[in-house]
């Protein structure tokens, strides 16, 4: 057996080669931060290059750039346009200089003399731990402590795969089924609310099973369907809201929208029309909580039928409830990368300062968070006065660029009105949607 002091003198021979290995590794760099823009190889003064660079083309600091990535072929450059092609560090370790750290490193660790210092360690501290542990006690005693030793960790590691494999399944909402004639299903009335100040009413509807949702397309309502106290069929359509859904995601298990309020069936009329009037009627005299109605998807009015593709921009003008599809869009095409939108102005007009009370708190909430590419401007003022004659509505409606779509939403005659100044301010009908 051999003796502890010989084993020791193993492992110093082993630390001195190893010294004398990393002895010919050089010392640390000093590297020049800087930051330069670059271009892509072969692209002169194209739109990509003004693009990212921002600027036009230098020739000094296009000359300096390629002298320092000569030999990086651009197919590996991962390229963002809010950040230069390299950092400053990753200039340093692309150097072409033949004393680049990381290969003076890597050129040790392949190096024979390496290779034996890192044997020759290994061998002596297995020698020496054998001997320590034979010294007092059979073989077998070891082998099983190696053994047991094994098995625990091997029963740790199962376990803590088996854990991570168990975790708690996504939670998403369902699609609700509508399985009964002609396309219907059926939901519960839960609970009516007023709107603030305003003149409007929540209704609030419960779907068979609370992980249920009933997906709709942007600008899509919900279709309604019950009888009066005569047996009368009472139809009425609607675009599904989200008012005060605190949660910020889709609400399952729910379905709200939202009424006016007024005890005037023309009143009612003049803002969703007299077949929706009539529903909305049944709706506040005769139905109870927890009277059944049936429901199923309805159509979808929001298209774009314009040449100019994708829509970069957005111009919703919009009065009363018809804020309500306009919030519902503001909410899915902000996020960035949900679509091509860039930019989108949300133009209320109201003729009372309560009517805002329906869907501000909304609005200023997309905006706070969109502040960049949501613009929000709430007007109030005489429906029946030209539109071209508010100052303020000449400031914020944009003229027509290509690639606008403008979304008009409200009562009839307002969107009559609307479409009408939009004509004039450039906006070619296939660019103009109108929501009823």
């Amino acid at each position: 057996m051999m003796h502890t002091t010989t084993m020791w003198r193993i492992v110093t021979i082993c630390a001195l080669l190893l010294s004398n290995a990393l002895a010919f590794s050089p010392g640390p760099r000093h590297f020049v931060h800087k930051t330069t823009h670059l271009r892509p190889e072969g692209v002169e003064n194209s739109r990509l290059y003004n693009t990212i660079s921002g600027r036009g083309t230098n020739t000094a600091l296009r000359s300096a750039a390629e002298s320092v990535l000569a030999p990086i072929t651009t197919s590996n450059l991962a390229v963002s346009i809010d950040k230069p092609l390299l950092t400053p560090i990753e200039y340093g370790y692309r150097s072409t200089s033949p004393t680049n750290i990381w290969r003076s490193f890597l050129a040790v660790f392949l190096s024979d003399v390496f290779k034996t210092a890192i044997v020759a360690f290994l061998i002596a501290a297995g020698v020496t731990l054998l001997s320590k542990c034979l010294t007092g006690g059979a073989v077998s005693g070891v082998i099983s402590k190696v053994y047991n030793n094994m098995s625990t960790t091997l029963k740790k590691f199962t376990a803590a795969i088996t854990k991570s494999s168990r975790a708690k399944p996504v939670d998403r909402p369902v699609p609700m089924p509508f399985e009964g004639d002609g396309g219907w299903g059926k939901c519960t009335l839960r609970s009516k609310r007023k709107v603030g100040t305003s003149p409007f009413t929540v209704f609030e509807f419960a779907l068979p099973k609370p992980e249920y949702n009933i997906p709709l397309a942007l600008g899509q309502q919900v279709d309604f369907c019950c009888l009066s106290s005569d047996d009368d069929i009472c139809m009425g359509s609607f675009y599904p809201c989200e008012v005060g859904n605190e949660s910020g995601g889709v609400q399952r298990g729910v379905l709200k929208v939202v009424v006016p309020d007024s005890d005037s069936v023309e009143k009612n009329a003049a803002q969703v029309g007299m077949g929706n009037s009539k529903f909305i009627e049944v709706l506040k005299d005769e139905m109870r909580i927890g009277d059944e109605i049936a429901i199923k998807p309805g159509k979808s009015y929001l298209q774009y039928n314009g040449k100019h593709v994708p829509v970069t921009d957005m111009v919703c003008v919009a009065s009363g409830l018809g804020i309500v599809p306009i919030v519902d869009q503001v909410k899915s095409i902000s996020p960035k990368g949900s679509s091509s939108v860039k930019t989108t102005s949300v133009v209320w007009i109201n003729e009372n300062r309560n009517d805002f009370d329906l869907a501000m708190d909304e609005l200023e909430k997309e905006y706070m968070k969109y502040s960049t590419k949501l613009a929000v401007s709430c007007i109030m003022d005489d429906l029946k006065k030209p539109l071209d004659k508010n100052r303020e509505v000449e400031e914020a409606v944009p003229y027509f660029n290509a690639g606008t779509m403008a979304v008009v939403s409200g009562p009839k005659r307002f969107a009559e009105t609307a479409k009408a100044y939009l004509n004039r301010k450039g906006y070619p009908d296939n660019c103009i949607c109108v929501l009823p």
